[in-house]
């Protein structure tokens, strides 16, 4: 299976679910509802940068089907000027996304002017650094109405995004079927904390 495909199929997987994590801060507690929707998945996996391909005219939330029609394949975008520099890394983030999720993470409130270095990406809320095999990935959100999609993705490289940002106090993480509404309990703090009081 190609690159492509994979992330494709793994975005398939992560968007029958959204994550709620509830943090404390200043001694109150905020709630971060995490959906993953089609239309995201063109701009995370890098498509803005293959400006030299001939992409499917299509819109950006029927990009997953038509890679899933084989009109869009992995070979293909492999041969963009900026494949290997811009597009690899977010579509191998990508496929790890939901393993990431599932299991520990640190989670900061975004702020780009800490940073001692240049950076477009000025505008999430909030930043995730999830745990790859070898490897640290980045995934920033943003605010769509009262939840929270992905902004941009990508591997950990040259910059460390985490760098002068506080990790957030995470107390609870549940991962919620938008189908049946089913919910995994990942990680609670929240319940052992109150129980113990």
């Amino acid at each position: 299976m190609d690159i492509l495909m994979q992330a494709a199929k793994s975005w398939v997987n992560i968007s029958k679910s959204c994550y709620i994590i509830t943090y404390g801060k200043s001694k109150k507690l905020h709630t971060v509802r995490i959906v993953f929707e089609d239309v995201d998945f063109y701009h995370l996996a890098g498509f803005q940068y293959l400006t030299d391909l001939a992409l499917p005219a299509v819109s950006r939330a029927k990009m997953i089907a038509t890679i899933f029609n084989t009109k869009l394949s992995g070979e293909y975008i492999k041969s963009g000027n900026r494949y290997s520099s811009m597009v690899e890394t977010r579509l191998l983030a990508l496929i790890d996304l939901e393993c990431s999720l599932d299991n520990d993470f640190r989670m900061f409130r975004y702020n780009h002017s800490a940073y001692p270095f240049h950076t477009n990406i000025r505008t999430p809320e909030y930043l995730i650094e999830g745990k790859m095999l070898n490897n640290s990935l980045f995934f920033f959100t943003i605010k769509v109405d009262e939840s929270y999609n992905g902004m941009s993705i990508f591997i950990k490289e040259d910059k460390d995004f985490s760098m002068y940002h506080r990790p957030l106090s995470i107390l609870k993480k549940e991962k919620v079927s938008i189908d049946t509404q089913n919910i995994t309990i990942l990680y609670d703090r929240l319940t052992t904390n109150s129980t113990s009081t």
